[in-house]
């Protein structure tokens, strides 16, 4: 296994050197253009694929699989919907409250936020000061590029990988204490896959979410981003409805 995993490494390096001395597309304009094709749209809507890593006391990785979907209006508000076996939430805003849905739990919570909110404080909001969890929201920001750039130190373009079928270019980036990985599509300049390395972590556990079906013009009702408590639902605070640790 380890003489396998040299000669891998061995290999990757070897293309990488290569890729250098042909003069390949420069990785942080290939990225900040993508993120910027979602900062340029007024809607987005997008299925995501969620692999959470966690590592246990014994030093143990575990990976945690969810599915979901993000549906964001620039000005209208935002739902992010995750399920898995553990955790099966909505969070909403809809310009004046937000929202939250546990299914597992049969919970339902809801709070209004101050006047003039806008998309990306209320993202701040919920993740910041009520513990709520945005998958990926980092690209969907209203300047994305700005604030994952902030703070990289390196970047690298890896070429063309295949993610889900489609041929994708693959950038790398490091910070100060992550490294970040965006897969870009080669025909539609959208993301394919993002992924973040938390080095200094024991065990250095990786996030990684991929993308399909994007859609930068979708429809947008009155209620898209409202959520109606379900019958039977205990309502409680969106502190609340989050898993807790064990």
């Amino acid at each position: 296994m380890r003489h396998i995993l040299k000669q891998g490494l061995i290999m990757l390096s070897a293309a990488m050197t290569a890729m250098a001395a042909n003069g390949q597309p420069d990785a942080r304009e290939m990225a900040e253009a993508s993120l910027n094709k979602l900062s340029a749209a007024d809607a987005i809507a997008v299925n995501i694929s969620i692999a959470d890593e966690a590592v246990l006391h014994d030093g143990f990785k575990v990976r945690a699989y969810r599915e979901g979907e993000v549906l964001l209006s620039r000005e209208a508000g935002f739902v992010f919907s995750r399920s898995g076996a553990i955790v099966d939430q909505k969070i909403a805003f809809d310009g004046e409250n937000v929202f939250g849905i546990g299914k597992n739990l049969q919970v339902f919570a809801t709070a209004e936020m101050p006047n003039d909110t806008s998309v990306d404080s209320a993202m701040d909001a919920l993740t910041e000061k009520m513990g709520s969890y945005l998958p990926g929201r980092d690209l969907f920001y209203d300047d994305a590029a700005a604030g994952i750039f902030d703070g990289v130190t390196s970047g690298q373009y890896l070429g063309l990988m295949p993610v889900n079928g489609k041929s994708c270019h693959y950038t790398a980036f490091r910070s100060g204490d992550v490294d970040w990985h965006l897969w870009v599509g080669e025909t539609d300049g959208l993301p394919c896959k993002y992924m973040i390395t938390s080095r200094w972590i024991s065990g250095q556990p990786e996030f990684e979410m991929t993308f399909s079906g994007w859609n930068l013009t979708p429809e947008i009702n009155s209620d898209s981003f409202t959520l109606e408590k379900p019958d039977g639902y205990t309502e409680v605070t969106l502190e609340a409805m989050q898993p807790q640790p064990q």
